[in-house]
């Protein structure tokens, strides 16, 4: 594994980042199976860990804490954790009730929130605490002076930002003051995010990439295929979210322009491709197989060539054309 500063601060994370969330926190999938891929990455280096309060109906949290209390009741300094605060309702549901109260970045909540997921993931403090799709208009005085004083108790020693409107990635590159880092969505399908990513580099935010196989979409075969419950788990989301559609639908040609690359998988092309941009810090994956675990934390030891490279800008700038996606 290999490791990058995030931003300006003095934490150095592993390429890529275990995402634990999605069917891997599921009830329904065996914990021992997700111990599996959590233990795996360990042992391959990777020492970033990234979730959220209210992933997987809440239940990632306190699972992720159990399968690390063993390691990081001697070994703390050594892991990266960070979870999201902003949230209420549960991640994971495939439906939600129309006019349901979904965010409360209110001070006294994102407190309690914070205290939950320290508590919940057994770790002392957050090493990143996000705030969960906050928008410039709901970061005012009170919350900003909750958070100096939570940072000041030591429940977080880094504030970050989990969006995926430009805009507000925008309005972080301006705020260094306020902001350590930022996890948005980038992958070969969205290089329009890449002059964003140079400013928020430029202001010295760390930069974490999130959806870098597209929610799967990107590797052939890897949606629709049902050999599990997690598989129907996702293939649902891919059906029945708007994001997971509109994934579905942009990602046809670059599958294929993925598949065509001889020296690496299509998800190891993929990821590669993201790590070569000197903006990212680290790349969340996520997943419920050791094999896909292996795949991707490979490809940190892998390099596009330069015509792969053009390959791909190629086909995301015929997307572009098509779609002004």
């Amino acid at each position: 594994m290999k490791y990058r500063r995030l931003g300006t601060t003095d934490l150095e994370v592993s390429e890529v980042a275990l995402g634990c969330s999605g069917f891997w926190g599921d009830r329904k999938f065996p914990e021992e199976q997700a111990a599996a891929v959590v233990m795996e990455a360990i042992e391959r280096g990777i020492n970033f860990f990234d979730t959220g309060h209210n992933y997987s109906r809440f239940n990632a949290e306190p699972r992720l804490g159990r399968l690390l209390d063993s390691v990081l009741s001697h070994d703390r300094g050594r892991f990266v954790l960070s979870s999201k605060a902003g949230t209420v309702v549960p991640a994971g549901a495939l439906f939600r009730r129309p006019g349901m109260n979904v965010k409360d970045f209110s001070p006294d909540y994102i407190e309690w929130s914070c205290a939950r997921s320290i508590a919940n993931l057994r770790c002392g403090h957050l090493d990143i605490l996000q705030l969960h799709g906050i928008t410039p208009g709901e970061i005012g005085e009170p919350l900003l002076e909750r958070l100096h004083d939570m940072k000041r108790k030591g429940m977080y020693r880094y504030l970050g930002i989990n969006t995926h409107s430009e805009p507000d990635m925008s309005f972080v590159a301006c705020h260094p003051e306020v902001f350590d880092m930022a996890l948005i969505d980038y992958s070969v399908v969205q290089l329009d995010r890449e002059p964003v990513i140079d400013r928020l580099a430029e202001a010295g935010t760390g930069v974490v990439a999130g959806t870098v196989l597209g929610q799967g979409h990107l590797v052939k075969g890897k949606i629709g295929t049902v050999r599990s419950p997690a598989d129907l788990w996702y293939l649902a989301r891919a059906w029945l979210r708007p994001s997971g559609r509109q994934l579905r639908r942009i990602s046809v040609e670059m599958r294929e322009t993925l598949a065509a690359i001889a020296e690496m998988s299509p998800a190891q092309a993929a990821v590669a491709y993201v790590l070569g941009n000197p903006g990212i810090a680290s790349c969340v994956f996520g997943t419920t197989r050791v094999a896909n675990l292996h795949e991707v934390a490979d490809a940190v030891d892998k390099t596009l060539q330069s015509d792969s490279v053009r390959a791909i800008r190629r086909s995301f700038e015929l997307l572009w054309r098509r779609d002004g996606t």
